[in-house]
């Protein structure tokens, strides 16, 4: 072989695409700035906290990658940009049969119990989803409480699709809903800052118990890692590293 062509041979592996499509410098992680206490923005430090999101830095410490947080995008935009790569990982997210075509998880780190919040003069008995038949809901826009609630309120339920916690609030005090579904944690915390936690409270039913994964872009490059966060993951549970976490917002 010639050396012009040894030459152009080297240069032609070196920039190949699918070399540089390998490479996972930085772990670019999609969230939220209002999932309490999984993840959100503190609005006195401005700094990205939560569980999700402390697992998510202390994972890139044990990978030694660089881990850079987005937590100001709407949700489903932010959603969108992980599906088509502009983003690695979402911090946060709930299985569905749906997804799982457009992501790949990880194992769950974390369980989340939902709950019907209602004005605290309006309670009402909830003991099973049929209860919920009649009476008008609301839910986060593009958000799920696992297939089969997801499944049961398509065919059953009349609900309304808020962007914000303000939107659900306000559609109750306004009594044009009879109650709105959130993560229990997430919706005592909002209520206990909103000040609103003797107006409105959460019924003892639970809507869904539903397990948190990280979820991978199937386009990023650092989906190489899934196998080694998942062991992260399995060893975090069971040496307690987890559970500090989770303890010091529970807190």
């Amino acid at each position: 072989m010639c050396k012009k062509s040894i030459i152009f041979l080297i240069f032609g592996i070196l920039f190949q695409p699918s070399l540089f499509s390998e490479e996972c410098k930085v772990l670019r992680v999609g969230g939220t700035n209002g999932w309490y206490p999984v993840n959100f923005v503190d609005q006195r430090t401005n700094k990205k906290e939560g569980i999700a999101y402390d697992f998510a830095r202390l994972i890139g410490k044990k990978l030694n990658l660089k881990v850079d947080i987005y937590a100001s995008y709407p949700w489903k935009r932010m959603l969108t940009y992980v599906e088509h790569g502009k983003l690695d990982m979402v911090a946060a997210l709930y299985w569905t049969n749906q997804r799982n075509k457009i992501y790949t998880y990880t194992k769950p780190y974390l369980t989340n119990e939902a709950r019907a919040f209602v004005l605290k003069d309006k309670k009402f008995k909830l003991e099973k989803l049929e209860d919920l038949i009649g009476l008008r809901g609301g839910t986060p826009f593009g958000g799920t409480n696992g297939d089969k609630f997801d499944s049961f309120a398509k065919r059953n339920l009349d609900l309304i699709h808020s962007s914000t916690k303000e939107q659900h609030m306000g559609l109750l005090l306004l009594k044009r809903i009879d109650y709105f579904i959130l993560d229990h944690q997430d919706g005592l915390i909002y209520l206990k800052k909103s000040g609103l936690d003797r107006k409105i409270v959460a019924l003892d039913y639970s809507i869904s118990t539903t397990e948190v994964y990280f979820a991978f872009s199937k386009q990023s490059p650092c989906i190489k890692w899934l196998d080694s966060i998942n062991q992260l993951i399995v060893d975090s549970n069971s040496n307690g590293t987890l559970e500090k976490i989770i303890d010091k917002y529970a807190k």
